[in-house]
């Protein structure tokens, strides 16, 4: 038996899958026996549109259908919890595996803190996650700083401390620290962010600590959980992947790999939390910034957290309608609900049109609110700061029996 903690070199069995996916394919190859063999239902992929820099969701239910989904995706900004969550309220009842990057998973257990996932009808394959590149950036950085036509580029991927991409007749490698020095890279949400090696999942998959004769053709395979050991131990003797014990070299290096994108992603967050202040000067600099908001509701869309049916931002008592840019109560609401539980997945920031930098000032309080309460959102153990007010003593004192859903989020399951 294949028991949690064990870390492993794996790839797919069929010959297609390891052309067409990364690192020999592992994970497709997973998730083809988790399909044909009726383990789930459907699997959650981010499949590639127009080209590399256009990614969306997509819901799987046919084995032969993973082909196209092979292979990673740099340029792909999307957070799958909202996507999942909309398919599963439609779908009661349907398993699922989802592929996930660490934001993603967070984003998934808050949410099933609060009742919206049962987690028992989710598998969850965390991915390594050096970052991604918002779309817009990575074409202006292909120009600016590769030289090349972003029109020609077959890929983008990031290794080795490098963004390396590639068109049909080169490949250009250059040192991500340089590139984010000048301006271009990854989003700054990817740049400070400290979950790396999303262990929340059943099992975590990628690159990293793959050496000698497996390098590029293998993937790392760490085992999280007991059922993820059962699915991988199911899907070899199924043969769909093959497995072997990994290089105790490579789980070295895997882990100074870790250690340092930790080191850096630190520096990152303490530079860019420092630039926007704390106390009453982050109040001061986000009033500042949030004066050029147009309401146009596009942050609380994009949130994973922002679920409440009864939106408290769109009460005319709360907010008044019509009044642009709204007063600051607007964004104060957001961060009574949202602010102890921020996942920094950077998903309000990437679709705000007036470049409100809405997840750092969202981050940065999460963190000051970390140290105050001992919270660390999406991690399995524990509950939001908010879960542990007695809300419903507080609505009745100042407003009588209106007694909101809102509030009853962690007390009544939904599914």
């Amino acid at each position: 038996m294949i028991r949690p903690g064990e870390m492993l070199y794996g790839w797919a069995c069929d010959p297609v899958i390891r052309e067409r996916g990364t690192s020999g394919g592992f994970v497709t190859g997973l998730l083809s026996y988790l399909l044909s063999s009726g383990t789930v239902d459907a699997v959650a992929v981010v499949r590639q549109g127009a080209d590399v820099y256009d990614a969306g969701m997509e819901i799987l239910t046919d084995p032969d259908e993973l082909y196209t989904s092979a292979g990673s995706l740099y340029c792909g900004t999307l957070l799958s919890a909202k996507f999942l969550l909309k398919y599963l309220q439609s779908n009661v009842g349907k398993r699922v595996a989802a592929v996930v990057k660490g934001c993603e998973a967070k984003a998934i257990i808050e949410l099933a803190k609060r009742h919206q996932f049962d987690l028992e009808n989710l598998v969850l394959i965390g991915l390594n996650c050096s970052g991604t590149i918002h779309p817009v950036t990575a074409r202006r950085m292909i120009t600016g700083k590769f030289g090349l036509d972003p029109d020609q580029v077959q890929s983008i991927s990031i290794t080795g401390g490098k963004c390396i991409v590639r068109t049909g007749k080169e490949v250009v490698g250059i040192p991500i620290e340089e590139i984010e020095q000048s301006g271009y890279g990854r989003r700054l949400c990817c740049q400070r962010c400290h979950t790396r090696i999303p262990r929340q999942c059943d099992l975590v998959c990628g690159n990293w600590g793959v050496i000698g004769d497996y390098s590029e053709n293998a993937t790392f395979v760490e085992i999280c959980s007991r059922r993820g050991g059962e699915f991988v131990q199911n899907a070899a003797q199924d043969g769909k992947v093959t497995l072997e014990p990994a290089d105790p070299r490579g789980v070295m290096v895997r882990k100074r790999v870790e250690t340092a994108m930790q080191t850096v992603s630190l520096a990152n967050r303490n530079a860019q939390f420092t630039s926007i202040r704390s106390g009453e000067g982050i109040l001061e600099r986000m009033m500042l910034d949030m004066s050029r908001c147009i309401k146009c509701y596009q942050c609380t869309e994009a949130c994973p957290l922002c679920i409440c049916e009864d939106c408290r931002i769109k009460k005319p008592w709360l907010v008044k309608p019509g009044q642009i840019p709204p007063p600051f109560m607007f964004h104060l609401i957001r961060v009574s609900h949202i602010a102890d539980s921020c996942i920094n997945c950077g998903q309000c920031e990437d679709r705000c049109p007036m470049e409100i930098p809405n997840s750092l000032f969202m981050h940065a309080l999460q963190a000051e609110l970390e140290v105050m309460f001992g919270y660390h959102p999406g991690e399995h153990a524990g509950m939001p700061v908010v879960a542990k007010v007695n809300e419903l003593e507080e609505w009745e004192h100042n407003y009588g029996d209106n007694f909101d859903k809102m509030v009853e989020l962690f007390r009544e399951p939904r599914f």
